[in-house]
């Protein structure tokens, strides 16, 4: 469904954004014409123009929204599902479940709940159950007997993926344990059990 609606978002939104952008510009230079202004305002005036066109593409690729798509969403979905905030299948999409994720983590993390990922909602994102790499998680090695925030995310991070069945305690146990060692069975990794840097990162790249 979402797919569907992508399809529709790009053939109603993407070409009349693209026209009034072309009638912007062609107003714009059609104005500097008329104005006759020296050639050295002519060029700083230019290069104003370009610059400020510059900054809002830069702005606006940091930004996540609906109907937008690629990886970098799909990394997005994978997040909100280890902070807890998403349910929904990892599609790469931006779609209605999405955006209802995003506002709902913006809610709870005190942010300006739009619906869109910008950069100060991915930033609080990886700080709080973003890819297991981040947060502090990266120097530590879990096994079995460990606790805390970071066997919690570990969980999560099982969970998404299909490996562990578990409840969420932020307890390294049995259940823990077996989940990791068919993670890296299946990932061609030493099945020991233990949460070193080379499991973290098939984690956080899978």
């Amino acid at each position: 469904m979402e797919t569907l609606a992508y399809t529709h978002l790009t053939a109603t939104y993407e070409e009349p954004t693209d026209l009034k952008t072309r009638n912007f510009e062609l107003k714009l230079f059609k104005n500097l014409n008329r104005s006759k202004l020296p050639a050295k305002a002519s060029m700083r005036f230019l290069s104003l123009t370009l610059a400020l066109i510059v900054m809002g593409i830069s702005s606006s690729a940091f930004a996540l929204e609906r109907g937008n798509s690629g990886s970098q969403v799909s990394t997005l979905q994978r997040n909100l599902t280890i902070a807890g905030y998403y349910k929904g299948p990892v599609t790469g999409f931006y779609g209605s479940l999405t955006q209802d994720a995003v506002t709902r983590f913006q809610r709870a993390n005190g942010l300006t709940p739009d619906g869109i990922a910008g950069s100060r909602t991915l930033a609080s994102l990886e700080g709080r159950g973003g890819p297991i790499t981040g947060g502090g998680f990266s120097n530590v090695t879990l096994k079995r007997g460990n606790s805390g925030t970071s066997v919690t995310r570990l969980q999560k991070a099982l969970t998404n993926y299909g490996y562990y069945n578990g409840p969420i305690t932020g307890y390294f146990g049995k259940l823990t344990e077996s989940a990791v060692i068919k993670f890296q069975r299946a990932n061609g990794l030493v099945a020991d059990g233990i949460v070193g840097q080379r499991t973290k990162s098939a984690l956080a790249a899978d």
